[in-house]
């Protein structure tokens, strides 16, 4: 049950961005330069996308971490019970 509530809470946190969104004009002026100058638009999106690559590798770093040690601490709770169920037969 508990994770049926955080899978539900993560995916209204998704929903609510992408349709929660206003626009924004937040380059600064040279920026703006740049890119409407045409030739240099290419390398500010390639920045752009350099700089967002950041955050999701650590996020997946972050998530994998996770899942690795989850599979760990269960393999070691089904060993626990199979010892003390052998415990039991004999």
């Amino acid at each position: 049950m508990r994770h049926k509530t955080f899978i539900l809470g993560i995916l209204l946190i998704i929903i609510v961005t992408l349709f929660v969104t206003n626009t924004a004009d937040a380059q600064c002026a040279m920026c703006k330069a740049a890119v409407e100058s045409g030739n240099e638009s290419s390398g500010l999106n390639k920045g752009i996308l350099y700089l967002l690559l950041m955050p999701y590798i650590i996020v997946m770093s972050m998530i994998f971490m996770w899942w690795r040690n989850k599979k760990r601490t269960d393999t070691e709770l089904q060993e626990q019970k199979i010892k003390e169920i052998l415990k039991d037969i004999d």
